[in-house]
């Protein structure tokens, strides 16, 4: 099978990630990959890693520019004709528009909606407009796979597209071996996601400032992702004092995030606006770390079972939960084998990227 896989971006994110996972699958089972993406990007680097041919597009940018968003369905289109795909399979919001429009089902087309644009907490006129747009090119769309249960019932609830064409596949991440974690002081708790909006850094460090001062001492925050909200969150490590507790790392190598996770990480926290069905989260568990995350999109399935706490994104809440893990080594060591074993029986990549490809190869027969 011949398998196109259009994304707007390709920095690394959950998914850019989602779409290398895939990529890496497919091409192991023997199947041809072209992926397609904005250029000089991680997943550019991933694509030719893989062996995937990469398609760049520099008009997928995030306009409402009709020219820009003409040359990228013109894009689209020469790249259809130059590979052929068997299957078209679309991931994030504007590649998934334009991408959908432009083919208009000339070849079975699957959308991956990986957090709707007008989910709980998006901005109003967002949450008004796109579900029309959505609607439109859902004509031409063969299947929409919905990454959680929450993505599911909001396509269910706009009217997206008739029930028959919805399907729920969650992410998946590779199952690694749990770290064994000593009684370390002080712990060390780490915040992964870009600094803007929806992610909430600034609220796990006005929380934490609300700690007792015996309490903080037991602890540090490092701080994982870059973004135009970084120095908004440098001033308010500096206001409450905590540059000593405090370190913002920027943005590194996805490898060097794992290796992190996995071997100096005590608790993870993911605090957030709204979300589909982060992978950092998924990470976090498969590595047996704790989690405390917002009451957000997928986020309360993936901890439905144990793994971690669901917190309301208040800082008397996040002040509680974090007290708790902070001072509480034998609940963390609970959570965290939790955490391992969920990831291991419901969200591995495997099992993803299996079910997936049924939905790819259903629409190509």
């Amino acid at each position: 099978m011949r398998v196109l896989l259009c994304i707007t971006k390709s920095e690394q994110g959950g998914a850019q990630t989602h779409v290398a996972q895939l990529a890496q699958w497919l091409i192991r089972e023997g199947h041809e990959v072209g992926i397609m993406s904005h250029p000089d990007g991680w997943l550019e680097d991933e694509a030719k890693r893989l062996g995937a041919t990469f398609f760049l597009n520099n008009s997928f940018v995030h306009t409402l520019n009709p020219l820009t968003l003409w040359r990228a369905g013109s894009t689209v289109l020469r790249a259809f004709r130059d590979f052929e795909p068997d299957v078209v399979a679309c991931h994030s919001t504007l590649a998934g528009l334009v991408t959908r429009l432009s083919l208009r089902g000339r070849v079975p087309t699957v959308f991956t909606a990986h957090g709707w644009g007008f989910t709980q907490g998006a901005p109003l006129l967002r949450r008004l407009m796109l579900p029309l747009v959505e609607r439109l090119t859902a004509r031409w769309t063969d299947t929409i796979i919905c990454v959680s249960q929450n993505d599911l019932n909001l396509a269910r609830s706009k009217r997206i597209v008739s029930d028959e064409r919805l399907t729920l596949i969650h992410n998946g991440v590779p199952v690694v071996e749990a770290s064994i974690r000593s009684d370390r002081s002080p712990i060390q708790i780490t915040f992964v996601g870009r600094l803007r909006a929806p992610k909430l850094p600034g609220l796990l460090i006005e929380s934490f400032a609300e700690l007792s001062e015996e309490i903080q001492a037991q602890a540090r925050i490092t701080i994982i992702g870059d973004g135009p909200d970084r120095e908004s969150i440098e001033g308010l490590v500096s206001q409450k004092g905590l540059e000593n507790q405090v370190t913002l790392l920027g943005s590194i190598d996805h490898a060097q995030v794992q290796t992190i996770l996995q071997k100096e990480t005590d608790v993870f926290v993911l605090l957030s606006k709204w979300e589909g069905f982060p992978y950092a989260v998924l990470e976090a568990m498969a590595a047996g770390v704790p989690v405390i995350a917002s009451r957000v999109g997928g986020i309360p399935e993936m901890l439905q079972s144990g793994g971690g706490v669901v917190v309301e994104n208040t800082r008397s809440s996040m002040k509680q939960v974090l007290e708790e893990l902070i001072v509480d080594q034998n609940k963390r060591q609970i959570l965290g084998d939790e955490a391992h074993r969920i990831v291991a029986g419901q969200f591995s990549v495997e099992h993803m990227c299996q079910r997936t490809f049924g939905a790819y190869k259903k629409r190509s027969l």
